[in-house]
């Protein structure tokens, strides 16, 4: 189940609520501010309008693995897997109201490794 965390008080970031959780999320298709996305490598700005239709179109996010922080979820896009932060405007989640992109790889679901030289 999903966790929200008020960040701070008494500033427009307070009306802000950080998803956090440690199991899978459904979200529901939501409005997004894409003014409110920042990006941590500008290689990956190109590649946003496919995470802003996955978050449009709602659906299942999962906890990324490995890093220690229940904030940082995994959305798949068309193309790319997206490792982003989401804050929501309200308990609903059908409003963000800001987005983190952490990082930006390339979605390869069709492609399987034969290490072993048996298919």
């Amino acid at each position: 189940m999903a966790i929200h965390k008020k960040r701070e008080t008494g500033s427009p970031a307070a009306a802000r609520l950080l998803l956090e959780s440690t199991e899978p999320v459904e979200l529901p298709p939501a409005e997004i501010d894409e003014d409110n996305a920042t990006i941590e490598r500008e290689e990956f700005r190109p590649h946003l309008p496919d995470l802003f239709n996955a978050l449009e179109d709602g659906g299942m996010v999962m906890p990324a693995p490995i890093v220690q922080s229940d904030s940082i979820f995994i959305i798949e896009g068309e193309t790319r897997s997206f490792w982003v932060r989401l804050w929501h405007t309200d308990e609903s989640r059908t409003r963000i109201a800001r987005l983190h992109v952490i990082s930006c790889l390339p979605r390869l679901p069709n492609i399987k490794v034969d290490l072993l030289g048996r298919m």
